[in-house]
């Protein structure tokens, strides 16, 4: 005979009862990230390079969430300040919705909200980077940072690791990871929240034969420590959230932000994210990075050479040919010069849009602030179903 099913109590919001999703704006979720990230929801939206700028974060920060800027590369310290600026601006005279005071010494109350992601290859490859990333954590006292690709990097002349510096300006660092063997590592320096990036993620990632599904990765670092796990990959609606809170602490979401009103993205190739996808339509492939290496002068490295992005025309014609065949076409073809043009011109048919598996459940462009607050009420109504299963 089976054992009985128990109808347990969620305490997600601070309450034992089943909430209403009305008025959601005053309440509390309670998850290991909202408590210690002193937020209201357990929702990052990701710094994406070249999409992520202050007015968005800011945006998200006041629904509840905790939205980042992105430094990217960080090969311009002046942009990352022009858009800390943006934000610091948007985030005076509007009350935020749930964060709690911040007791650390701020020389502004809005960098209690401030939090910033950087590509770790790039944005501390020289001295000039770490000297510029000490800086901002200095003078701008942000309450997070994230790092990615990788999320763990030490100084080569003393050893000090970027979550070091970190924790020395009382700024809490978030690692973004892709393996399990990323993971321990980020554990074993004392990071204070993870986010297990999946395969079904948009952008730039480990490589499909190397990285692992969102879920199972992010079920898995779960139990391997106590510090808040946040699952990120194909997520950008309230259900999702809810299948997250599952398995781990809560969401990073990128593809449904990258979607918004706020996002400083192309926004011709924006439009490409609400027309009629699915999941069927996305790719993780090395093929774009292969190509877009020999036009940057910052080349992705393995194991990150690897995006996830909507199929078009360069991808279908190279789905499926090795890496050797197309660095033939590189060397003897136009296909260099054919695709540098396609990025001037922002041809959707031709050039990488970056995007995630849940596209095909985004069908419009709206505001941060009105997704954030949609996606807490699709949960919360997704977390009652679920009550109602077991009666």
């Amino acid at each position: 005979q089976a054992p009985p099913i128990l109808l347990l109590p969620i305490n997600l919001f601070g309450s034992n009862k089943t909430m209403s999703s009305s008025n959601n704006k005053s309440r509390m979720w309670k998850t290991p990230f909202t408590v210690a990230f002193r937020c209201r929801l357990p929702i990052i939206s990701a710094p994406m390079a070249g999409v992520s700028g202050g007015l968005l974060a800011a945006r998200v920060c006041k629904a509840g969430g905790l939205g980042m800027i992105a430094a990217g590369h960080f090969q311009d310290i002046s942009k990352l300040e022009k858009e800390i600026q943006i934000f610091q601006e948007e985030m005076k005279n509007i009350p935020a919705t749930g964060t709690t005071t911040d007791d650390r010494s701020h020389s502004q109350h809005q960098s209690a909200d401030l939090s910033i992601g950087f590509i770790g290859f790039s944005a501390l490859s020289t001295p000039n980077g770490w000297k510029d990333y000490e800086y901002i954590l200095k003078h701008h006292r942000p309450k997070a940072v994230q790092f990615f690709a990788p999320s763990i990097i030490r100084q080569p002349n003393d050893g000090l690791s970027n979550v070091q510096l970190a924790h020395e300006y009382n700024t809490q660092f978030i690692a973004q990871v892709g393996s399990i063997s990323e993971a321990k590592e980020a554990i074993r320096h004392k990071v204070d929240a993870i986010i297990c990036q999946g395969s079904e993620a948009g952008a730039h990632g480990l490589r499909r034969e190397l990285g692992s599904s969102t879920m199972a990765l992010a079920s898995q670092v779960f139990k391997m420590t106590s510090i808040p796990v946040l699952a990120a990959g194909g997520i950008v609606n309230g259900k999702h959230l809810a299948s997250a809170l599952c398995v781990c602490d809560g969401a990073s979401m990128g593809t449904r932000f990258w979607a918004s009103k706020e996002s400083i993205g192309n926004p011709k190739l924006q439009q490409e994210l609400i027309k009629d996808n699915s999941c069927d339509d996305v790719v993780r492939t090395s093929m774009f990075d292969q190509i877009q290496n020999k036009l940057s002068s910052i080349m992705w490295p393995h194991p990150y050479h690897s995006v996830g992005a909507l199929h078009n025309q360069t991808s279908l014609e190279w789905e499926g040919k090795t890496a050797q065949e197309l660095q033939n076409a590189i060397d003897k073809t136009e296909l260099l010069d054919e695709y540098k043009s396609a990025q001037k011109a922002s041809d959707p048919r031709v050039v990488c849009i970056l995007s995630g598996e849940g596209v095909g459940e985004i069908d419009h462009i709206e505001g941060a602030y009105d997704v954030t607050l949609r996606i807490e009420k699709e949960a919360i109504d997704s977390i009652n179903r679920l009550q109602t299963l077991c009666n």
